[in-house]
């Protein structure tokens, strides 16, 4: 230490700190990396990802070192600022659905205006941590400006520097990339985990491989299937055919009954049977149990596009599109729907939602799944607005009213909305329910808001019975999708009990209920078996008895499996036994908790990749019409 020259070391420091590069670099690879570390603390402990990181940036800032000063200033300012927003755009994506964005997502940006509340909810005053550089940079450039002695570099000299530095961020970026390509070798075909691939490259060089992607394949223009591809696809089918039973229980229980479906905003399965303050937090729904098929163990397996994949996973079988939603990317395609089949067995359908019909594309979705109407906030009298639009009261009065004026059969949708996130809950409505000490939180806000939406199902049920509609229908609730997001899990943890949400227990509490009342209160019970949305759609067909042979259906009917198995959009899987965290190379007992050899679960594995691998095929490149074809031979 003692040869140092100290008044070098400082004088370098002096004039790394005038050199408008140096500190764009610095500040742009450290907020980064604080992105990073808030998504995941432990992620920055990786050296793919610090090297990643660092060698975005280099690359990103370095050619700036050949324009005139004049200007670069300029430029690395705009550059600072595009950074900062895709960061702050991420966070809040993220801490609503878990994801990060895509490229894909952001074409459906004008559903992003009906959530107003949601995302204003989502943005932290330590987000402003992210824009400080903004400020800080020009003090300091301009504090140094009057110690630095930097003179003009030649021109040659500075294109050199140029490419030195580019080799070497280059460099960085693909080791980031080698390092988790040799873990994970099809993750950058596939994106199942772009959260996982993000705590691994970092959130620059995700952006990037993402937009390459997106340009490649020029968006809803698949990479053509191939004869191969078709072929697997076939067999995978035939094999879930073959595997159906020749006299499947409770088939046709239901028959030339109404269905009526109510997909429940936010309803997790957690707070079923569970009471506060000594009050159930949801009441009605508990009793519903006691008479009607209840499943325990039913998931979420909804991505970037929430409620209209829990929509589509129900009615048509299919997994969500791996970016963004299926219901704006791919509306022209051809489904073969649960409405579309039982219009084939003589009944009506529609679909009921409180809310603008162009939200999520419904407008034009719902004619592709072959709704016969869709009853929406244009149509329905705003007499009580809750949140977002008009309260599930009210809604479910008016949704009764459209109900004793078809004729039967029918089969109608209906989606609830005053339960969605963020919970924003008007006093004259939820006060009466007392969450104790979880009063005005976010969790207490949404237990409010739950019971609240009990409250409205419970009056929709006694309509139904005194119209006599129930004891000649089939009603089936469930829940679309997440209500806690991950974010705010420390909140689900404590009030489950379960202290540290580490990721198999965030994991395991992914469910929301499935419910399925038969009239005559003769068929009831709770089932254990694992499954999801993608599943609906089978067993409610079997209970309706309706044949479904010829469906290309990728769920299982799950009164008729020995086995489940619920499949998530990133690759996690859930069977009756264990949970799979496929990327992380990682899998629990679902009950202990214990980790179980990964290794042994190679069938089950392989079984979540073909389905999400050929729900994609399916849908990117519009098969379904080939397929039914196919089956029916």
């Amino acid at each position: 230490m003692k040869h140092i020259n100290r008044n070098r070391v400082i004088e370098l420091i002096k004039n790394s700190m005038s050199n408008e590069i140096h500190l764009f670099f610095i500040f742009i690879a450290l907020k980064l990396l604080v992105f990073n570390g808030i998504m995941e603390s432990s992620s920055i402990k990786n050296i793919a990802l610090f090297a990643s990181v660092v060698g975005t940036v280099l690359v990103l800032v370095c050619w700036t070192g050949l324009i005139p000063k004049t200007a670069r200033l300029t430029f690395l300012y705009l550059i600072d600022i595009a950074v900062t927003l895709i960061i702050i755009a991420d966070m809040l994506f993220y801490r609503y659905f878990t994801d990060v964005l895509s490229m894909n997502v952001l074409t459906q940006a004008s559903s992003v205006t009906s959530v107003k509340s949601s995302v204003v909810s989502l943005l932290h005053i330590s987000d402003l941590i992210f824009a400080l550089d903004l400020f800080i940079i020009p003090l300091i450039l301009n504090v140094s400006k009057s110690v630095s002695r930097r003179s003009n570099i030649a021109y040659r000299k500075r294109i050199i520097r140029f490419v030195f530095a580019f080799v070497i961020g280059f460099g960085l970026c693909s080791y980031g990339i080698f390092s988790l390509l040799k873990t994970q070798p099809f993750i950058l075909s596939s994106f199942y985990d772009r959260v996982y691939i993000v705590q691994n490259i970092g959130l620059l060089s995700f952006h990037s491989i993402d937009a390459f992607k997106f340009v490649k394949s020029k968006d809803k223009e698949a990479m053509p299937v191939t004869e191969d591809n078709k072929i697997n696809i076939r067999e995978f089918l035939d094999s879930k055919k073959a595997d159906k039973p020749q006299n499947p229980k409770l088939f046709g229980v239901g028959k030339d009954k109404n269905l009526i479906v109510i997909q429940v905003e936010a309803l997790q399965e957690f707070v079923i049977n569970r009471s506060i303050s000594g009050q159930e937090i949801t009441p009605n729904l508990n009793k519903l149990i006691k008479n009607s098929l209840y499943f325990d163990n039913y998931y979420t397996e909804t991505a970037g596009g929430g409620t209209s994949d829990a929509e589509l996973l129900s009615n048509a079988s299919m997994f969500p599109a791996k970016e963004g939603s299926a219901y704006i990317r791919f509306s022209g395609n051809e489904y073969y729907s649960l409405a579309k089949r039982l219009k084939q067995e003589g009944y009506y359908a529609s679909a009921m939602h409180a809310y603008k019909p162009g939200f999520w594309n419904r407008s034009v979705m719902y004619k592709t799944l072959g709704f016969d109407e869709f009853v929406n906030k244009n149509s329905l009298v705003q007499d009580e607005i809750v949140g977002m639009g008009l309260s599930d009261k009210s809604f479910f009065r008016q949704s009764l009213e459209q109900l004793e004026k078809y004729k039967e059969p029918y089969y109608s949708l209906l989606i609830t909305l005053t339960s969605h996130y963020p919970f924003d809950n008007d006093e004259k409505y939820y006060s009466k329910f007392d969450v104790g000490e979880y009063k005005d939180t976010f969790l207490g806000n949404y237990l409010e808001s739950i019971h609240y939406a009990d409250e409205a199902l419970g009056e929709f049920i006694e309509g139904l019975e005194a119209s006599g509609i129930m004891e000649r229908s089939v009603l089936a609730i469930y829940g679309d999708h997440f209500a806690i997001p991950k974010d705010k899990k420390e909140y689900l943890g404590e009030f489950l009990g379960l202290g540290v949400m580490d990721d198999f227990n965030w994991v395991k509490q992914q469910k929301v209920p499935l419910i399925i009342h038969i009239p005559g209160n003769t068929y009831k019970g709770t089932k254990h078996i694992a499954g999801g949305g993608v599943d609906f759609m089978p067993t409610i067909l079997n209970v309706m008895g309706v044949d479904s042979s010829s469906m290309p259906m990728l769920g299982r009917d799950l009164l008729n499996s020995s086995e489940g198995i619920a499949i998530l959009r990133h690759g996690y899987f859930i069977t009756d036994k264990y949970i799979c965290l496929t990327a992380d190379g990682v899998a629990y007992d679902v009950k202990t908790g214990e980790k179980y050899p990964i290794e042994k679960l190679e069938k089950e594995k392989e079984l979540a990749r073909k389905s999400l691998e050929y729900s994609d095929l399916i849908i990117e490149n519009n098969l379904v019409n080939e397929l039914i074809e196919y089956l029916r031979k």
